[in-house]
């Protein structure tokens, strides 16, 4: 009876933590409208939309070695 109780608990939490984390993954946009893309700003002050089909944008990562 014991080993059923502690599965059912394991059971219990495993299922409220993938319910809490399915239902963040359905967040709303916070700021505003649908067309709202990923930005970034550039050297020149300048936002850079990443969702721009139109014109491509490539990312560089930079890390300190050593």
């Amino acid at each position: 009876m014991k080993k059923w109780l502690h599965h059912r608990t394991y059971l219990v939490i495993f299922s409220a933590v993938f319910i809490l984390i399915a239902l963040s993954a359905c967040g709303t946009n916070e700021q505003g409208g649908a067309n709202d893309g990923l930005t970034l700003v550039n050297e020149d002050n300048q936002e850079i939309e990443l969702t721009n089909k139109d014109r491509a944008t490539i990312l560089f990562h930079f890390t300190e070695v050593g």
